[in-house]
């Protein structure tokens, strides 16, 4: 289960998953936008002129939405493509991104150099861009021929869970839509009954129960028995079949399980888990910022620390630290240039 094949010297997109189809899965959706909004809030720190591009990539859409999706396709395939567009002066003035599904690799003889050849569906048709003018987000490359240039996405691992998952829904759904109704079974005592005689027994006892007298005491003669169907416990399964699959989605992405739910009720687990979930944010913000700082010629920086902590609670509590004890590890004026610097105090 890899999202892309080799195939004659190049390497080509393998349908493992598409956005369409993952992001129908609650789980997957949670996790994919939580990461790939929390990257695309970060600060990027990118000298002039670079910076121009970097905040405002093209005319089609706002500099958040341009490196959430971009995020989004590096999740889902393992790889996200981005071609540049350069003026004279070798500065980028236009990023788009090209549809991973829609992208080849070709690795040069003597591995001299990768090109990309992308087809843009439009007017445009097909173009090769050098390695030099697309921004290649990638993530854990790995193998031989080629591959050791293409990431491989988190959903190659549970690729199987999530199918299996899939099944258990449509399972269910059809569990609870062809098992659980009727609710009330009626039984009567006289023999068989025509389908008109059953058609009337049914709206004389809804007749008798329903509308104005609703919730009234049941009146029954001998003939008839009224039984409630329960749900059965072999359908309760069915409804909890899947709620394993949350952990392993999580896990899989390295995002802690706890941060994802929402739970957690004591302040140390709360910050032992923000601090993991900032680990697992920089592994994706690092293959952005190595690339645009290898492709641009300048040094990119990304401070993801302000999306994750939104309220600055976990750097003040750093800084207290910092001031404690009779040596204190920073100044009092150092710790004020740092609030400043966030934003917390005035500078």
């Amino acid at each position: 289960m890899s999202s892309f094949i080799i195939s004659g010297g190049q390497v080509l997109p393998n349908h493992l998953v598409d956005a369409s189809t993952a992001l129908r899965n609650s789980d997957l959706y949670a996790v994919i936008n939580l990461l790939s909004s929390d990257v695309a809030s970060a600060n990027f720190s990118v000298p002039t002129p670079f910076d121009k591009a970097v905040a405002n990539p093209n005319n089609l859409t706002s500099g958040f939405n341009f490196w959430q999706s971009a995020v989004v396709q590096m999740l889902l395939t393992g790889n996200a493509y981005i071609a540049i567009t350069r003026d004279s002066n070798n500065v980028p003035t236009r990023l788009e991104m090209a549809p991973a599904a829609q992208v080849v690799v070709t690795l040069a003889d003597r591995s001299a150099d990768i090109s990309y050849s992308v087809n843009w569906g439009d007017e445009r048709g097909t173009i090769n861009y050098p390695s030099a003018n697309m921004l290649h987000f990638r993530l854990m490359t790995s193998g031989s021929n080629g591959l050791q240039y293409i990431g491989q996405s988190p959903l190659e691992s549970i690729a199987a869970q999530v199918n299996i998952q899939d099944y258990a829904n449509r399972l269910t759904l059809s569990t609870i839509k062809n098992a659980i109704n009727p609710s009330t079974v009626i039984k009567v005592a006289e023999g068989a009954l025509s389908l008109e005689e059953k058609e009337a027994t049914r709206k004389a006892f809804e007749s008798a129960n329903m509308g104005d007298n609703a919730g009234r005491p049941l009146v029954l003669d001998q003939l008839y028995d009224v039984q409630n169907l329960a749900i059965n416990a072999d359908v309760a399964k069915f409804l909890t079949a899947g709620n394993w699959s949350k952990t392993e989605i999580a896990k899989a992405f390295g995002v802690p399980d706890s941060y994802l739910n929402g739970t957690g009720d004591q302040q140390s687990s709360l910050d032992q888990t923000k601090s993991l979930y900032a680990n697992t944010l920089r592994r994706y913000v690092k293959p952005i910022e190595s690339e645009m700082s290898a492709k641009f010629g300048v040094q990119v920086n990304i401070n993801e620390a302000q999306a994750v902590d939104a309220d600055n609670s976990l750097l003040i509590d750093q800084v207290q630290k910092l001031l404690s004890g009779t040596n204190p590890a920073i100044t009092l004026e150092q710790a004020q240039a740092m609030l400043a610097k966030r934003g917390v105090i005035n500078g």
